[in-house]
């Protein structure tokens, strides 16, 4: 599966955001990690119930901080969950979702290895 070589985040352009400094990168990292579970709980709630605005909110607001922090992949599926909500369309969203939790599994176990920020 491919999926699994490739990168989970543009480390070069995160340490461009934070100029060079590797722990406000991993204490950002941090903050992101203890934030994303709830999100995505919020996020699958929200799909059950066909919450279109929570999921709306709630994907937008992940993918920004996916953005910000280049975790390109999870820009895009939450991207994806955020259009979904704003077309109140349900379709495909599991799937998505799924995608999304394995996706944020690959980036904490990452983030979980020592010396991850000094990786390429």
């Amino acid at each position: 599966m491919e999926q699994k070589n490739r990168p989970i985040f543009d480390l070069d352009k995160a340490l461009e955001i934070v100029d060079q400094d590797k722990e406000f990168l991993k204490e950002l990292m941090d903050i992101f990690k203890s934030d994303y579970p709830q999100k995505l709980s919020e996020i699958s709630r929200a799909i059950k119930e066909k919450d279109f605005k929570t999921l709306n909110e709630t994907a937008h607001g992940l993918k920004g901080a996916a953005g910000n922090l280049y975790l390109t992949k999870v820009y895009e599926l939450a991207l994806e969950l955020e259009k979904k909500g704003e077309e109140n369309k349900i379709e495909g969203a599991e799937k998505i979702y799924k995608e999304l939790e394995e996706e944020m599994e690959r980036f904490r176990e990452f983030i979980s290895q020592p010396g991850w920020e000094e990786k390429k």
